[in-house]
């Protein structure tokens, strides 16, 4: 545990401000505590790996982060309910008081004190090279950049709802706050991407002259290539074309990484280890108990299952192997046949890890960019790479126009990524609502501008914090 006693003064605490004072008079001894653990490499690394441990949680990427994208944009939808595990999300009637995305927002920013302590400590570390303090550093920002990423996603409208981003964002987190700190305010979009940003150069930076601190996959801890990647995404979502085309150029060309073959494609989801195309994923160690991601697709889960819509089945066609006789698995349930998601396996023994970036999203990144640029012979050629790859007697396509190319990369992006938290985003991206077709919600349609497409913040939070600016119509 590493200093848990500040983290729940601040997000524990805080919603009830009643008995924290003995908390909030150990802060002297909890500063010793923390300069304790993090003196040395050894310590820096244990807290760095909890770090990324605290990712793979119900909370976060082992469950939440990763359904809710999918279930609220139309890919799945329930087949048993007998929780209420994001039915108030699936349904669009959460509230700053109901809703399985609460637990979300404190557990991210759990995660960010413990990022910013190991940015804190780990330059007066001993017994580390500058090689080390380096690296882990780099990794450290890296984590602050996705945690502060994933907030602005699920908490604020996107880069270019406004023409200079400059509504509402998250509360940029850059230090351990404790509960004796001034209270924090949202910062503007554009502040928070600027934040975003500037970890993950700096992290580049140091990434250039350090060791890898940890052994294993590489695919399991962020570098250069994996930082480049999620900046090529954050670009994406600024609409900052030249960059999203560079950034995920530069992965590309990099050569570290191979898309899986078609024949391979469907059994690539089932290993325990990284693909060719893997570029950061999170690990499900060997001895993972609970719940995992693939039991909330699993069609012998008796009080939860998420089932893909028929809407985006029939994206599929009968020779494509992301489709429904290939990356699905299959039963009749009440007369009805549903398809349930092989990409995730279920319970300890066959938990897969969770894969956060790959080399094929770069490849829809890139046409995405081009396309916008109006480099349409590059965007046609990513695109083919991708549709040839799942389908391999599908036409080449060859399209002159703009507009219905980008359609084309977008819907492409769909089928590729489906389940990978991706859809809810990019719909929001595109000021472009959502529209459920296969849909047994009470809300299946809400425009761009409706604000139930964006959470709100945690009425424990605004409760105590004035400044704390609500999202509109929460």
């Amino acid at each position: 545990m590493f200093n848990r006693k500040n983290i729940l003064a601040f997000f524990i605490c805080l919603p009830l401000l009643v008995g924290c004072e003995s908390l909030l008079e150990k802060e002297p001894r909890d500063r010793l505590s923390e300069e304790e653990t993090f003196k040395d490499l050894d310590g820096v690394k244990t807290a760095l790996a909890g770090a990324y441990g605290s990712l793979v949680k119900i909370e976060t990427y082992n469950a939440r982060l990763m359904l809710y994208p999918d279930i609220t944009a139309g890919n799945s939808h329930y087949v048993n309910r007998q929780t209420d595990f994001l039915y108030e999300e699936f349904n669009f009637r959460q509230t700053a008081l109901e809703g399985t995305m609460q637990d979300t927002y404190s557990a991210l920013y759990s995660i960010l004190n413990t990022v910013n302590n190991i940015i804190k400590y780990t330059p007066t570390t001993l017994y580390a090279t500058e090689k080390d303090k380096n690296r882990v550093l780099a990794e450290a920002r890296m984590l602050r950049a996705l945690l502060h990423f994933d907030l602005a996603r699920l908490y604020a409208r996107p880069y270019t709802h406004t023409a200079n981003a400059s509504h509402p964002g998250i509360v940029v987190n850059l230090k351990t706050r404790l509960y004796t700190d001034p209270l924090p305010e949202r910062s503007t979009v554009a502040e928070t991407y600027a934040a975003i940003e500037e970890d993950i150069v700096t992290a580049l930076a140091l990434f250039e002259n350090s060791n890898p601190v940890f052994g294993g996959n590489s695919q399991y801890f962020f570098n250069s290539n994996a930082a480049k990647a999620l900046l090529a995404k954050v670009y994406l979502y600024k609409s900052d074309w030249q960059n999203a085309y560079k950034l995920a150029d530069e992965v590309i060309g990099s050569k570290q990484y191979q898309l899986v073959s078609t024949n391979n494609y469907t059994s690539s989801w089932s290993a325990t280890t990284p693909s060719s195309e893997s570029i950061f994923e999170l690990a499900i160690g060997p001895n993972f108990s609970g719940t995992s991601l693939g039991s909330y697709y699993d069609l012998l889960d008796s009080k939860l299952t998420f089932a893909a819509t028929n809407d985006l089945l029939s994206l599929y066609s009968d020779t494509d192997i992301r489709g429904a006789q290939s990356l699905f698995n299959s039963k009749e349930i009440n007369g009805t046949l549903y398809y349930f998601t092989k990409k995730y396996g279920r319970g300890g023994v066959n938990a897969t890890n969770i894969k956060l970036l790959r080399l094929s999203e770069m490849y829809l990144i890139r046409a995405e960019a081009a396309a916008e640029l109006s480099n349409l012979e590059q965007a046609n050629q990513d695109l083919n790479l991708i549709r040839l790859r799942a389908d391999a007697v599908a036409e080449e396509l060859n399209i002159t126009d703009k507009t219905a190319l980008l359609n084309a990369i977008l819907l492409e992006r769909r089928k590729e990524l489906a389940f990978e938290g991706n859809l809810h985003y990019d719909l929001l991206r595109r000021k472009q609502g959502i529209n459920r077709m296969d849909c047994s919600a009470q809300v299946c349609s809400l425009p761009y501008e409706d604000y139930r497409l964006i959470l709100p913040l945690p009425k424990a939070t605004t409760d105590v914090n004035p400044k704390l600016l609500q999202n509109p119509g929460y």
